[in-house]
Order: structure tokens, then C-alpha cells, then sequence
């Protein structure tokens, strides 16, 4: 192998002309990068691809990125880059260097509208990522990050990007523009200076006309290297029919570009070279400032600094309880009946069987082997499995599980859908309004044509309008985690403030568990007591969780068989003995109702029956609490408990039921017209949080991850309720404010852009000014009236 010079030299793999071409096996290459992809193909004997690629009708820009990109057809390198693949769908996360600006997020985070294999897309802005859901039966990897890079977002995939430990660096090469547009920018006024001062200079035409030409000159690397991004995005968005703010922009810029050159190769005039660099490196300086001032006021979308996820761990044949954060490769987890397997890993004992449905949708469950390897976000369904992770467990993969069914958000949410739709139509809008200018000061002035214009299309953005909801929501859902209240996403935010009816579900939510449990019934001997708690130990339902940690500690056995009826109860085969557990209606047992302040869990373990009482209390504040809440919303009361505390709790509910099964209160959610708030039990309650409007699953000491809900309130904070609700109401005052600052700051902008009075360089300085101010406002609000939060 060896480095030649190359003249007009394209690269064998991508097509890309070769600055200093790489020679290997008679090819020439670009980089190190196109070499090693074409090797592996050669390796994998699929040459024939470029053959078959070159024979079909595509762009050459299409068939540049498909050669690029064709290393990801490679199996072992998609099992490196995907975060989960099932039968149905695969999950990747791609840094994409090109995202800058809110259409960015708005274009990527509407890809299934672009192409129907994309299910779903979210965006971080911040660390310019985006996770993209697809079905890989309709679009192959390769083909989704052909279609990324058709858009301008080309996924900055290397071998660094393999190794999940190293942070992506964001190489940028605005710095370089920046650089160049300040210099064009500061010799054109040096050039222009006698335009403006002609009579003190006393120049000659000819030395205006060297002038003037000098001017072009310095205006053709600012229009092709330093604004070169602005017209690229526009083109590609105007492409897949998204126009963008990049679209008016660029057209100012070429307004400015086309009327200079012809004043000065038809020496009318001298142009306005000067405005356009200076309109071009105040655009770029507002691009820069604002993506500092984005990450440094920035929220973590994914919320992994706070989400409260525990998992419990084998070391050394003890099982302890671990927050997920402390969790590393190689650690061996139990995962039990009903719970979410935190990251991706091998079954080492157990029998699997999976239910992806939280990820793809569908509920067929997946049935895996000792020796399998199981993905983040799948259900257990069944006996327990004890699982050795194969990855570095990060939080954004279960809060990617917690949005991934969350299809029919949009639907609850109007604000985002309305922001869409004025975006859509804002350049549009722009652009007929610049149309109208030119068409005005045509009749009336035509001097005052060009800068109008310009003026026009570059003073309006809409990138303050669409970073008002993110960002206050953003900031929003970080005070709520702090106070305990931890949102699938930001939008719920939205749903809270709506509410005007909310649901409680009793006990665990408005009761809290005392220590201790009693037992009454037939004696069960030692080793029947060990393969009760067993069974107990793989059940998800919290009194089956307080009963385990009180009964003695021994020696888990063997769960053969095992089936869980949400409400009810479940059944196992633990070492040869039969076990039933759950209401006396599940078990077929007589029974007297239970008194005030307990619940009763029934157990069948092989023909010896009893049950076990558990004792709680009220929570402290609960009945102030609820007086809060009568005064302005319509409240409910659905318990599974029987009617013998009726008298206490009637007082506080519009409407009380007891002997409420889930399906029971499922029903009566359907039924209400009202925008619910749902207050209950992740397990038992599942149902009806996720009918509900917003579901609120409270969590105890063990965190219990429950994706049917919409957030998760520590148990200790449910009296901060009525805090919660008011809070999000508030948050929703600040956005119309901070989208009528944004609408006042267009309005005002675009009447003195069309008057004449406003020029290109003031409106460049202005759109990121307008942008930045908004966000600052919302941040302050929204910090400002979370204070008001008891944490």
C-alpha cells in the first residue's frame, strides 16, 4: 500500500474525488475508513454490490451514500450498533453532527411521516443524537442511514462509535466559517468605505470599480464556504417537502449574492457585498451563541441523573437491591414474574418467557432458553430468571421503553400538534410577505427593495416558538423529579394541567404499610414455608414484596410453573408443591371481611390454607390533602378493599366504591367524559392508569417500573398532589406568555423589515436574539414558580 498525489482520482468505495488517495489492491481510496469497508466486503465476498448498485436509477448522491454506508449490512457490526432487535422492529442510536436548529428536530422527529418503516424518532439536541425505531423488514439499516444522509443528517458512525463507553466529540466547522465571514466582512466595509464617504476620498470610477470587484471577490467564499450549510439544508428540505427556516435565509442571502453581482459586473451600482458577509457572520455568531446557550440551559430529555429504577442483584448467592446506576457489564440480576429486564443480556437459569410488547407493540411473547440473549425493555412472564448483563445499564433505555407505546400521546396533547402546524406554514408565509414587500417598494421606492426584502426573510423565525415547549417542559419535569413525580415525557406535563376529575385507588396509595405481619390458619411446616416464600419472592405485587422481606430467610427452590392473574392472585409449582396465593375468591375460601386498617392475603399451599394480615395506616396529611383537592376538582374512589372503612373516607369522594376489581375500575374510567387523573397501584392498577388521562403509579421503597402509566410519584409525596397540579398549570401560563412574546417579537420585526426600516445586519443580529430571549425567559419562569414546591 502507498500514498500518491491524486489528480482527479475518485474513491473505489464512495465515489468521493481523492485529495491524497490510499492505494490498496489497485483501487484508490479516500480514507482509511473506505479502505477498510471495502475489504470487508471483499472479505464477505459481496463485491457484486457495487456492480448492482451502479446499474440502478439513483442519484449519484444516493448511490455515494449507499457505498458509504454499506458496511452496515454486516451483521456483527448491527449487532454492535443496535440497541434492541426483535422479529419486528430494531432500536439505533446515531449521533448526527449536522443537527443544529429546531427544524433539525422538527424534520427528524417527523421521519414516519417521510417513510413508513420509521415508527417512531426522538432527537437530543444537546448531544445531537436521535433514536430511531424502524421495521427492518421494510428498510434495512444501510437504507435508514442512506436516508438520514439524503437529508443532510448523515449518521457519524466510526469505530469509536462501537465502543458505548467513549462520549461522542461534535466536530464542528463553524468556527472556521465564522472566521472567514469576519474577514470578507471586515475587508468589504474597508472596500465600501468610499461609497459612503465619496467626497472626502475623491476616488476616481476606476478605483471604485477595483473596489467593487474586490468586493465580489470576497463575496464568493462567504456564499460558497461560510452560508454553504443554509443552502444545503434548504435544498434538502424543499426536496422532501419541509420547508424550513433555512429556506428563507438562504434566499435573503441569495437575493443579496445576485442583486450585488449584477450592480457591479453591470457597473450600476457597488452592491451590497458588506451586508452580505456581515448578514452571513452575525448569522453563524447566532447559530454559535445559541447552541451554548442551549446546553448550558439544557435538560436531559432521557432523565437519567434522577429516574428512581432498582433491580435486584445476586452477588455471592445473596439477592440485594440495586439502583440501576450502580449497576455494571457482568453483574448477574433476578428478574421476577412481571418485571422489565433492565439491559441487554444472557439467560444463565431460568426459562424465558419475553414480552416485548412495551417495545415493539406486539404482545407475543418471545420464549428463550438458558444461553439465549434477551434485550432491555422485555417482560418476564412467568418463573424468575437470573440474567448476566452483557451491557453497562443506562436509564434512557427504560425510558425509551416507557415511550415506545405511546402512539396515542399526540392525540392527548394539542399544544405540540398546533406548534407543528404554524411551522409548517410559517416560510411559506414569510415568503409571501417578501413577495409583497418587493412588490411595494417597487411602486413606490426601488432603492429600498433589496434590503426590504432580505430584511424580511431573515428577521422572522419560528425556531422561538418551537423551542418554547421543550424547554419549559423540559425544565418542568426537572423540578417535578426533583419533588418525586418522575414523567414518561415531557408532554404530560400538558395532560396534568387539564385535569379535573382525579381517581384514587386506597390502599398503598392513601394507606401506608406498618411493620409486621401476622399469620393465622394451618400450621405450614419448613420446607413448605421455604417454597412459599419462593413463590411469594417472583410475585410483583407489593403485598406479596412486604410478606417476602418479613418471612425468615432460607434457600430459594425451584419455580417450575408459575401464573399471575392481575387482582387476583397467582399459582406455582415450587420443588413439587402446589401454591396458590391471592383474594379468598381466587382460592375458593369462606371468608369474614377484614377489619379497619388491614388487608387480608390468602394462601394455598398444597391442601393447607390461611393468610396472612398486614396492617397500615392513613398517610400523614392525606385527609387535609383531600379537603384541598374537593374544592376544585371532582373526586373519586375506586378500592379493591371491602366497605368496612366506608364511613371514614366518604366524607372527602364525590363518589366511593369498594370491592372495585381492575377490570371494575377499567369500566368506570371509560365511562367518565372528565380529563382523569389516575392515583394507584402500578401492578393491580395498570389498567386504568393507562385509560386514564394521566396515570400516576406510586412507588414505594422497591421501585417498581410500571410503563402502563404516564409518571411515577414517590409514596411519601402523594400530599404533594395538589402542589403537582397547580405547578402544571402554571407552566402552561408561562408557554402562552412565552409564545406571545415570540409572535409580538415576529410582528414587530416583520413591520419594520417591510417598512424599510429595518437592515439585513440588524435582522441577522436580531432571529438569534429572539430565540435566546425566550428560552431565558421560560427557564427563569419556570425555576421561578418551582420554588414553590416542597421537596
Amino acid at each position: 500500500m502507498e500514498l500518491l498525489q491524486a489528480e482527479d482520482i475518485k474513491c473505489e468505495h464512495c465515489g468521493d474525488l481523492c485529495d491524497d488517495s490510499i492505494q490498496a489492491s489497485d483501487h484508490h481510496f479516500c480514507c482509511y475508513g473506505c479502505r477498510a469497508v471495502y475489504e470487508l466486503l471483499d472479505q464477505s465476498n459481496l463485491n457484486q454490490y457495487y456492480s448492482e448498485t451502479s446499474k440502478e436509477n439513483k442519484s449519484l448522491s444516493e448511490l455515494k451514500a449507499e457505498r458509504k454506508f454499506a458496511f452496515l449490512d454486516n451483521e456483527d457490526i448491527q449487532n454492535q450498533l443496535l440497541r434492541f432487535r426483535s422479529e419486528e422492529v430494531s432500536v439505533v442510536k446515531w449521533f448526527l453532527p449536522s443537527i443544529h436548529c429546531s427544524s433539525c428536530i422538527y424534520l427528524l422527529e417527523h421521519l414516519p411521516k417521510l417513510d413508513q418503516a420509521v415508527v417512531r424518532s426522538e432527537v437530543n439536541f444537546v448531544k445531537r443524537e436521535v433514536v430511531i425505531t424502524f421495521d427492518h423488514h421494510q428498510k434495512s439499516l444501510k437504507n435508514l442511514a442512506v436516508l438520514l444522509s439524503q437529508l443532510g443528517y448523515a449518521p457519524g458512525i466510526t469505530l469509536d462509535s462501537l465502543d458505548k463507553t467513549k462520549k461522542q466529540v461534535i466536530k464542528s466547522s463553524i468556527g472556521t466559517k465564522i472566521a472567514v465571514a469576519g474577514f470578507c466582512f471586515g475587508n468589504a466595509m474597508l472596500m465600501s468605505m468610499p461609497e459612503y464617504l465619496d467626497s472626502n476620498f475623491l476616488l476616481t470610477n476606476d478605483f471604485k470599480s477595483v473596489f467593487s470587484w474586490i468586493n465580489l471577490a470576497l463575496a464568493f467564499p462567504v456564499l460558497f464556504y461560510s452560508a454553504s450549510d443554509y443552502f444545503s439544508k434548504a435544498w434538502k428540505g424543499i426536496r422532501f417537502g419541509n420547508l424550513n427556516i433555512d429556506v428563507p435565509i438562504a434566499l435573503g442571502i441569495l437575493t443579496l449574492f445576485g442583486r450585488s453581482a449584477y450592480e457591479i459586473i453591470s457597473a450600476v451600482g457597488a452592491g451590497y457585498v458588506d451586508s452580505l458577509a456581515g448578514l452571513v457572520f452575525f448569522l453563524l455568531i447566532g447559530k454559535w451563541y445559541q447552541g451554548k446557550t442551549y446546553q448550558a440551559l439544557s435538560f436531559d430529555r432521557d432523565f437519567t441523573s434522577y429516574f428512581p429504577v432498582s433491580v435486584t442483584c445476586s452477588v455471592n448467592g445473596e439477592e440485594i437491591q440495586r439502583s440501576l446506576k450502580d449497576l455494571k457489564k457482568g453483574d448477574v440480576v433476578v428478574i421476577h414474574n412481571d418485571e422489565l429486564i433492565p439491559a441487554d443480556g444472557m439467560i444463565k437459569a431460568g426459562k424465558g418467557n419475553i414480552d416485548y410488547s412495551f417495545v415493539t407493540g406486539e404482545s407475543r411473547p418471545e420464549f428463550k432458553e438458558p444461553g439465549q440473549k434477551v434485550f432491555a425493555g422485555g417482560r418476564q412472564k412467568g418463573g424468575e430468571l437470573v440474567i448476566e448483563l452483557s451491557e453497562t445499564v443506562n436509564n434512557s433505555e427504560l425510558t425509551s421503553v416507557w415511550n415506545a407505546n405511546a402512539s396515542g400521546e399526540n392525540e392527548k396533547v394539542n399544544l405540540h400538534n398546533w406548534v407543528d402546524k404554524i411551522s409548517k406554514y410559517f416560510t411559506m408565509t414569510i415568503i409571501l410577505l417578501a413577495v409583497l414587500t418587493a412588490v411595494f417598494w417597487w411602486i413606490k421606492d426601488p432603492t429600498l427593495i433589496w434590503n426590504s426584502v432580505t430584511a424580511v426573510l431573515i428577521v422572522a423565525c419560528p425556531c422561538a416558538l418551537a423551542l418554547v415547549l421543550p424547554f419549559s417542559y423540559g425544565h418542568a419535569m426537572r423540578k417535578l423529579g426533583k419533588l418525586g413525580l418522575y414523567l414518561k415525557n415531557a408532554e404530560v406535563i400538558e395532560s396534568i394541567a387539564k385535569v379535573d376529575a382525579i381517581v384514587f385507588d386506597k390502599t398503598g396509595t392513601l394507606t401506608t404499610t406498618e411493620a409486621g405481619i401476622d399469620y393465622s390458619g394451618d400450621v405450614i411446616d419448613g420446607r413448605e414455608m421455604i417454597c412459599l416464600k419462593s413463590a411469594i419472592g417472583n410475585s410483583a405485587h407489593p403485598l406479596s414484596r412486604i410478606i417476602h422481606c418479613e418471612l425468615p430467610q432460607s434457600e430459594k427452590r425451584p419455580i417450575s410453573q408459575f401464573e399471575e392473574i392481575t387482582g387476583k392472585g397467582f399459582e406455582a409449582n415450587v420443588d413439587g408443591v402446589i401454591i396458590k396465593v391471592g383474594s379468598a375468591e381466587y382460592l375458593d375460601l369462606a371468608t369474614n371481611d377484614s377489619g379497619i386498617n388491614e388487608s387480608r392475603v390468602y394462601v394455598l399451599v398444597g391442601s393447607k390454607k390461611g393468610f396472612f394480615t398486614i396492617r397500615s395506616n392513613y398517610r400523614k396529611g392525606v385527609f387535609e390533602m383531600l379537603n384541598n383537592l374537593k374544592n376544585k376538582y371532582l373526586l373519586s374512589l375506586l378500592s379493591g378493599d371491602n366497605s368496612a372503612e366506608k364511613h371514614i373516607l366518604e366524607p372527602y369522594f364525590n363518589d366511593v366504591f369498594f370491592n372495585q376489581k381492575p377490570m371494575d375500575k377499567l369500566v368506570y374510567l371509560k365511562k367518565s367524559d372528565k380529563h382523569q387523573l389516575m392515583v394507584g397501584d402500578g401492578l393491580n392498577d395498570a389498567g386504568a392508569l393507562n385509560e386514564a388521562s394521566v396515570g400516576i403509579a406510586i412507588s414505594e421503597d422497591i421501585h417498581q417500573f410500571s410503563p402502563a402509566c404516564d409518571a411515577i410519584l414517590a409514596s411519601e409525596k402523594v400530599t404533594s398532589i395538589p402542589n403537582i397540579l397547580k405547578f402544571s398549570k402554571q407552566v402552561i401560563n408561562v408557554v402562552f406568555i412565552a409564545f406571545g412574546i415570540s409572535f409580538l417579537y415576529n410582528i414587530v420585526g416583520l413591520t419594520f423589515a417591510m417598512s424599510g426600516h429595518l437592515t439585513p445586519l440588524i435582522s441577522a443580529i436580531l432571529m438569534p436574539v429572539s430565540s435566546v430571549t425566550v428560552v431565558g425567559f421560560v427557564t427563569l419562569m419556570v425555576g421561578w414558580i418551582g420554588r414553590k414546591l416542597t421537596y
